[in-house]
């Protein structure tokens, strides 16, 4: 399998042209590709990924001009170098016009050649980075992947992304299912001198064992029944970008061994292959397993934990920073008000209370989908319990039941918000709080209240 980048089409019916265009390119480094016509050019691009074609303008049957607006229209990225003789230089420049990138007149220099692919290939690299970076603008713009909190807990993970993002280590991001992991390694990706590269994300627990080396690595054509052409494994794809791999725990432990030394060595090798690829991926790992006792259970091996744990991103569950609740549902609202074109404002002060007494074991996901769930059921501009799923009724029916547990809760929750608007700062949050600091403190000792 050839780097994609690398990899160039000569299409002539002359046997003596392609093959002396082909070895001056391979003497330079690249992977060259050889058809007779048009017809057997195209079969060729839907087997392997092409990045130039060089094409001779006259041919049979479908000449270059044909083969240039038929590659055009379903392959805008490749480049077209055409190859012109003695009076077809006004078509050689229709060509260009019609989306070729230059052409090379007979009889052509071997320089000439080197210098015009080389320009070609620096164009497709920059058209294939723009079109990722478009991807992950309106992904930004859309405000998709953001870390919601003023929590401690927030704060912290927030200054840590920003200490990591800019170094090349691994980094393993755990935490239950629904906390944000992913949101997580794309905020990294997006604060790192990376972000104009590809984020390139895969749930191995989705893959089958027996497909997922073939998408982690790549494959050659025959490689294997369906192998139909070859395929770029996402280490490959994700170029010098991010390759974000969630739950990593799922790999099966023969597979480890060959992701171990993808990671240790920057190659990797595609099935069916006899040689290496060189990876420059920043690789960002996920799970919501304990892969300390996966590896002394036998499931998981040591040296790949130890190789992915260079730095390890812990986000706690939605019940241990509740206080970023209101926050959250806040910025749920804003956008789901958008999609279902409604103008809810918040929730009542009964139906958050219910909101703060749940135990979230699905967390911010389940977060997300309870707020949605309410105002689709709502048609005012606030959400009361009525709206909520029904196991908050129970909740409802088993809150706090004397007037006293009721205050105590509410300066529980209202402390511990106020607390995490000032960032921890006792003195700054006593003040907003119309309190003496030494009450504040009597207060948070009273209530329990984490320091």
């Amino acid at each position: 399998m050839q780097n994609p980048t690398n990899n160039i089409l000569i299409v002539d019916n002359e046997t003596s042209i392609r093959q002396s265009i082909t070895k001056v390119l391979e003497r330079s480094g690249y992977s060259v590709f050889q058809a007779e016509s048009g017809r057997s050019a195209r079969k060729i691009i839907t087997e392997h990924p092409i990045s130039v074609i060089i094409s001779d303008l006259s041919m049979p049957v479908m000449d270059g001009m044909e083969l240039l607006k038929s590659i055009k229209n379903q392959y805008p990225l490749i480049e077209f170098i055409m190859i012109t003789g003695h009076g077809t230089i006004e078509r050689a420049v229709e060509a260009i016009k019609s989306g070729a990138y230059d052409f090379i007149s007979k009889p052509f220099k071997r320089a000439d050649i080197i210098r015009i692919v080389e320009k070609a290939l620096v164009k497709f690299n920059l058209a294939t980075e723009n079109r990722y970076l478009k991807q992950q603008l309106a992904e930004i713009e859309t405000e998709k992947h953001n870390f919601i909190g003023n929590s401690q807990h927030a704060v912290e993970i927030k200054a840590l992304i920003q200490r990591i993002a800019n170094t090349p280590s691994n980094i393993l991001v755990s935490g239950e299912s629904g906390t944000g992991k992913e949101v997580i390694a794309r905020l990294i990706h997006t604060n790192s001198n990376r972000n104009d590269k590809p984020f390139v994300a895969v749930n191995c627990g989705a893959i089958s064992d027996n497909l997922i080396e073939s998408e982690l690595f790549g494959h050659l054509k025959g490689s294997f029944t369906g192998a139909i052409r070859d395929k770029d494994g996402l280490f490959i794809s994700a170029k010098d970008g991010t390759l974000f791999l969630d739950e990593i725990s799922t790999i099966p432990i023969n597979l480890q061994v060959k992701l171990l030394r993808a990671l240790e060595e920057h190659e990797v090798m595609p099935v069916g292959a006899t040689k290496t690829y060189p990876v420059a991926a920043r690789i960002i790992a996920a799970t919501n397993q304990n892969l300390q006792k996966e590896v002394a259970e036998g499931r998981f091996r040591e040296d790949l934990f130890f190789r992915l744990n260079v730095i390890e991103v812990n986000i706690p569950p939605l019940r241990q920073r509740a206080e970023d609740i209101q926050l959250l549902v806040t910025y749920f609202i804003n956008r789901i008000n958008k999609s279902l074109n409604k103008n809810v404002q918040g929730f009542s002060a009964n139906a958050l209370h219910l909101l703060h007494s749940h135990s979230w074991p699905g967390n911010v996901r389940e977060l997300e989908n309870v707020v949605e769930r309410a105002m689709i059921f709502c048609d005012d501009e606030l959400i009361h319990s009525k709206h909520l799923p029904p196991m908050f009724s129970t909740q409802e029916n088993n809150g706090p039941t004397s007037l006293k547990e009721a205050v105590a809760h509410f300066e529980m929750k209202h402390i511990n918000s106020i607390l995490s608007m000032t960032q921890g700062d006792k003195k700054e949050a006593a003040k907003m709080l119309d309190l003496g600091v030494s009450s504040l403190y009597r207060k948070i000792s009273e209530l329990g209240i984490e320091k």
